[in-house]
């Protein structure tokens, strides 16, 4: 992985903290590899078949443009502070014409209050200010942690499983994506059978890139224990048969997670794609990077960073999963190969959150070796 700067600023660090880079990196720019040429966004119906200005990025077999941009965000808004930030962060990312966005998850923070219904339909009232598409992900704050984790702040209490059936419900009643123009979207639920609930699941594919959404979330996957529950001591205390109803919940779901990662990659090979984008809310605590010495912070992660490593392996192209859940912005290769040697082809990237009000484009781009170029996106009025 090389990186680059921009004129004559300098790299601020190899890995930027959210809070650090509200302040200094304004402008940093960091690639999963050489530099990539910038490409306008495409214009007209950039969903089907789009070429720029100079009629040189042709379209990709059919599946749209070669080269274009996209943004990703969530974990947010959080707080006061947060929504008064948020419309200047949706003008930025309109104002920067992206083919579409991925919002990773997470429509408030955890203590901002209760999981009613109002909050997710100001989430889609907001995301429909997009002009381009916006495909939404669940996040942990939506739903898994409803119960209460974050004690009365979060009163009257919600199930966790009603609320993610009512999130299906409200974001995701037909195939269309949000946003005031749409994407079509495949869904995982329109396999039927065992998958029917799993509407959240979505694959589309954008010129030279299969994108694949999940729920996969924090807060340890929504498989609870009794000790973690109790890390809060204002929050109410389960039942070990509540605890395992929502094991089942996220053992089920799992499943489903893993079925449709592995459709996704048979699919990227069997069209010929060069990339694959997994989106997804949680950080896996990837070589239990975050130091938890509670294993049941983050024992369901494993399975999906082993499915990972080993679909990717078996992948010729570039991978890149792009998730939330720790609110600091950063990029890197996390998983190894049994030899110990790096997954060449596997970028992890996270996504700004919390108090940090800021986004990130990635510029796909198939002439660059590593396809996906990354970039923090810091909204001046947001600084601060």
């Amino acid at each position: 992985m090389t990186f680059r700067t921009p004129g004559d600023r300098r790299l601020i660090a190899v890995i930027v903290s959210a809070a650090a880079a509200a302040i200094a990196a304004a402008a940093l720019s960091i690639s999963t590899g050489s530099a990539a040429a910038g490409a306008k966004a495409p214009r007209g119906d950039s969903y089907k078949h789009s070429r720029d200005d100079r009629g040189s990025n042709r379209d990709w077999h059919g599946r749209g443009p070669r080269t274009y941009t996209i943004g990703l965000f969530g974990d947010m808004p959080y707080g006061a502070l947060g929504r008064s930030q948020y419309p200047s962060l949706l003008a930025d990312i309109n104002q920067s014409h992206v083919a579409f966005s991925i919002f990773d998850g997470d429509l408030q923070a955890g203590g901002d209050g209760p999981c009613n219904d109002s909050l997710y339909t100001t989430a889609i009232t907001n995301f429909n200010t997009l002009q381009r598409p916006l495909v939404w992900l669940p996040g942990d704050n939506d739903w898994t942690d409803c119960w209460g984790r974050y004690g009365p702040a979060q009163m009257p209490y919600h199930d966790p499983i009603e609320r993610l059936n009512r999130e299906r419900h409200l974001f995701n009643p037909t195939n269309q994506s949000l946003g005031q123009r749409t994407l079509t979207l495949t869904r995982e639920s329109s396999e039927g059978g065992q998958y029917a609930q799993y509407s959240e699941n979505v694959r589309w594919v954008h010129g030279p890139v299969v994108y694949i959404g999940l729920n996969v979330q924090g807060s340890n996957d929504n498989y609870p224990y009794h000790d973690t529950d109790a890390e809060n001591p204002t929050a109410p205390v389960r039942s070990a048969a509540e605890i395992q109803r929502q094991r089942d919940e996220e053992t089920a779901r799992k499943v489903a997670d893993l079925h449709w990662l592995d459709e996704g990659y048979a699919y990227a090979k069997r069209i010929g794609a060069k990339g694959i984008l997994i989106d997804w809310q949680a950080d896996p605590n990837f070589n239990n990077e975050q130091h938890l010495t509670n294993t049941h912070d983050w024992d369901a992660f494993p399975d999906y960073v082993n499915a990972l490593r080993t679909e990717t392996m078996n992948f010729s192209g570039q991978v890149a999963l792009v998730h939330g859940d720790s609110h600091y912005f950063k990029i890197d290769k996390p998983i190894n190969l049994p030899s110990g040697g790096v997954l060449a082809n596997f970028t992890r990237v996270e996504t700004f959150g919390a108090r940090q009000t800021h986004w990130v484009s990635a510029t796909i781009n198939p002439d660059d070796p590593n396809l996906f170029q990354f970039e923090p996106r810091i909204v001046p009025a947001n600084v601060g």
